[in-house]
């Protein structure tokens, strides 16, 4: 759902601005990007336990699915960061465009 509600706010942007004002912008908000995103995943990693405890009592999980989802809090704070630094900073892209330049 989020990602269509994205889809539409940058559809309706670009109705309205030129492309390159819009990357302009982008570029200029970089910085806050990274800070909310940053924020969003140290929240992540201090509410895990409320929320898998959460999902546990909601959905009735065994005590052995709450204890195996609860053991995956670092392993997805890693891999969020992983894809942070490796995709959305641009650091694999830098990495390829350097290893096949001519």
């Amino acid at each position: 759902m989020l990602i269509i509600l994205v889809g539409i706010g940058m559809t309706t942007w670009q109705l309205f601005e030129n492309p390159k004002a819009i990357q302009g912008h982008l570029y200029a908000a970089k910085s806050y990007l990274f800070g909310w995103r940053m924020f969003l995943l140290v929240l992540l990693i201090t509410l895990w336990p409320r929320l898998m405890a959460w999902f546990g009592q909601h959905y009735r999980w065994s005590s052995e699915k709450l204890n195996f989802a609860l053991s995956w809090r670092w392993r997805a704070a890693l891999w969020l960061a992983v894809v942070e630094v490796g995709l959305i900073q641009g650091v694999i892209g830098t990495f390829l465009r350097h290893l096949f330049q001519d």
